[in-house]
């Protein structure tokens, strides 16, 4: 299908599999900009759903269930929603919560003057990474200078949302002042390409200078009705008891971009920040980092927990999986628990979402042991099994390209996203009622 070129999407149905080229594909305003986060997912899709199915009607409760670093939080903001988000990754978690905690004007207005005098006074601090690896990821002077941006930083703790702030600029510099690669999601120090690490305590400044003047511009954007939520240690395999634990009501829609199948490591992306700030959540060793990566929804990490039960996945994932476990069990494994674990999400969406209410997703598809797997074919269909509606499919185009797996000319480059949308109008199924049309063969691409 051709693709239309459009500066923002429809509000009106389009045809199924439509792909869209937005052309005015600015994600970088206010504090969206905030900390590098793999994976983001771009801004005008809340935007467009909250418009599509909300209807310009403010104060509705919208969950992203897969908050990520936020994006959906900061548009509830701007849209006058109450935005509610979870996640498993506490780095993200606090991303999300710094992106949407607004500020008193005047202290933000005097923070980088103050800041810049304490750095200038401060010469050195306590904090050190406790890692044998430490030389190899970063220079004498960058633990020199970290080391002591982190004491400024320390100096706020009475102060929770100021000190959650600085804590964020500071992370956001982490990398680029160490000695790993700037470019890659992954955390690695190049040998082919030397990389020159930039003097920390000027990047923390700028940093402060950039953010402080994006929040105070988005305090003055925000709607009177807008708000936004993080929750903690919420798994989103669980919701109901999410939800009856935080009592909550009903959710008026949901918007996310769900993890992928063996896609983003998010622990290994920041692990040169978690060295520095991952006592936070006991995350400040590779060892710890590696333990905490199970808990994460499509995670490849060898995995003693027993594989579950295929029986409730439509048929359309098993002949997937058939397919992929002919070259790789290993991987075969790894999509079994993905779609089980999506599928006890679907379910639990479900029940905490208003009769008729829209579930928007966000998800690319992945190739895996060398077979295309349509992932956003197969997650709608495990939406339909728990009960969902699939109201229409569409992609945009990738713009910027930095979700690119796997690796080594083992897959391929992620040229769209598709955006799923789901309603809760339908009865649940089993896998089997859905058997004659999933194992009839494969959907013809659009």
């Amino acid at each position: 299908m051709i693709p239309t070129v459009v500066d923002d999407l429809p509000l009106g149905d389009v045809a199924p599999g439509q792909v869209f080229v937005i052309r005015n594909h600015e994600s970088r305003y206010l504090t969206h900009t905030f900390h590098k986060y793999a994976g983001k997912f771009i801004p005008q899709i809340p935007r467009w759903a909250m418009r599509r199915h909300l209807e310009r009607n403010e104060g509705r409760l919208v969950l992203d269930p897969f908050v990520g670093s936020g994006t959906t939080l900061v548009e509830c903001l701007l849209d006058g929603q109450r935005g509610v988000g979870i996640d498993v990754d506490p780095l993200a978690r606090l991303i999300c919560k710094v992106k949407t905690t607004l500020l008193p004007q005047q202290e933000l207005a005097r923070l980088p003057e103050t800041i810049e005098a304490r750095l200038r006074a401060v010469k050195r601090g306590t904090h050190k990474p406790q890692i044998a690896t430490i030389a190899h990821w970063f220079n004498d002077k960058a633990i020199r200078d970290l080391s002591a941006i982190r004491a400024v930083v320390e100096e706020y703790r009475d102060k929770p949302d100021l000190f959650d702030f600085l804590l964020i600029c500071f992370s956001a510099v982490v990398r680029r002042a160490s000695n790993a690669d700037n470019q890659t999601m992954k955390t690695y120090v190049s040998h082919t390409h030397h990389k020159t690490p930039e003097p920390a305590k000027p990047l923390f400044l700028n940093t402060v200078r950039d953010y402080a003047t994006r929040m105070v511009k988005l305090g003055e954007l925000v709607s009177e009705k807008g708000s936004a939520t993080v929750l903690d240690n919420a798994d989103a395999r669980s919701l109901p008891k999410v939800w009856s634990a935080a009592n909550l009501p009903k959710v008026d829609l949901a918007i996310t971009s769900p993890p992928y199948i063996k896609s983003v490591d998010y622990i290994y992306n920041q692990m040169a920040e978690l060295f520095w700030i991952g006592e936070t959540w006991d995350l400040e060793t590779q060892s710890k980092q590696n333990q905490f990566k199970l808990r994460y929804i499509g995670t490849d990490r060898p995995n003693s927990a027993p594989v579950p039960p295929v029986d409730r996945l439509p048929g359309s994932v098993r002949k997937y999986v058939k397919e992929v476990a002919e070259t790789s069990p290993f991987l075969a494994d790894v999509m079994i628990r993905y779609f089980g674990d999506m599928l006890a999400h679907f379910d639990g969406m479900r029940k905490i979402l208003r009769s008729h209410a829209h579930y928007v997703l966000v998800v690319g598809d992945s190739t895996l042991a060398g077979v295309a797997v349509p992932t956003h074919e197969l997650l709608s269909d495990c939406a339909v099994v728990a009960g969902f509606s699939a109201q229409q499919t569409f992609a945009y185009e990738i713009r910027n390209k930095h979700m690119r797996f796997p690796r080594a000319g083992r897959g391929g480059e992620v040229h769209h996203d598709w955006v799923i949308d789901l309603t809760t109008t339908s009865k649940a199924t089993n896998g089997r009622e859905r058997r004659g049309r999933s194992e009839g063969g494969r959907r013809q691409p659009s």
